[in-house]
């Protein structure tokens, strides 16, 4: 097996391979067995990669699970020091949108406010 490193997409699959509980048996040379978090074990064979999860399996965009992810992650092909910058980098680019749309939200809230007491002075106005 290679000892290359990998370092995956920081995606949805990623952060599931990070925090999820699973157990990884290494089962011979490249082939571990991995018990995910529902009690479900999968084959991973590391050294196409494939493995038996349905995600893998039926998915043809999918190229690593989060089986594989957490293998590569166990076996140290994976550098966890970039992957924890690249997922503060990804928070903090989170944080930054939400305040933006915070931001946005209060200023549509001020305008439909405007507009209402436009409307109001509208009526007032065609009552005379």
């Amino acid at each position: 097996m290679s000892s290359e490193s990998v370092q995956p997409e920081v995606d949805a699959r990623t952060l599931r391979a990070a925090s999820e509980h699973m157990t990884v048996i290494e089962e011979g040379d490249a082939l571990f067995e991995v018990t995910s978090q529902s009690g479900r074990a999968y084959m991973v064979d590391l050294s196409e990669p494939v493995c038996e999860c349905p995600d893998f399996t039926y998915r043809d965009e999918v190229r690593e699970c989060k089986h594989i992810r957490r293998v590569r992650i166990e076996v140290g092909q994976v550098d966890i020091e970039a992957l924890e910058e690249s997922l503060s980098e990804q928070a903090d680019d989170i944080q930054q949108d939400a305040e933006e749309l915070k931001q946005a939200a209060d200023e549509l809230g001020e305008t439909a406010t405007e507009l209402e007491d436009a409307v109001d002075r509208l009526r007032e106005v065609a009552e005379r």
